[in-house]
């Protein structure tokens, strides 16, 4: 019994710690991948820098303003250098 109780306990740990994973979605992962590029680089990452990334990484059209437009915008007025930016940026749009 208690190796039964014992299984069903490692079964719903390993599903509790796998969903997450499961369930991301794809702009989840690119808007990390913009991120963990700046933090790689030397930059701190904080809620503006992951705003800029969440932006890049978003599909849609904002009033004539593409994500990848918007993401260097804000990731330039934040002193990031342009080449980082312009990386960092197609890392949250693929």
């Amino acid at each position: 019994m208690k190796k039964k109780r014992a299984l069903g306990v490692l079964a719903a740990t390993f599903v509790a710690a796998a969903l997450p994973m499961v369930a991301a979605s794809p702009a989840s992962a690119s808007t990390a991948d913009c991120q963990v590029f700046l933090r790689n680089v030397g930059y701190n990452v904080g809620p503006r820098v992951e705003a800029a990334c969440t932006a890049g990484a978003d599909r849609s059209v904002f009033m004539g303003t593409t994500a990848w437009s918007q993401c260097v915008f804000l990731l330039g007025n934040l002193g990031v250098k342009h080449s980082d930016v312009i990386t960092a940026c197609d890392e949250a749009r693929n």
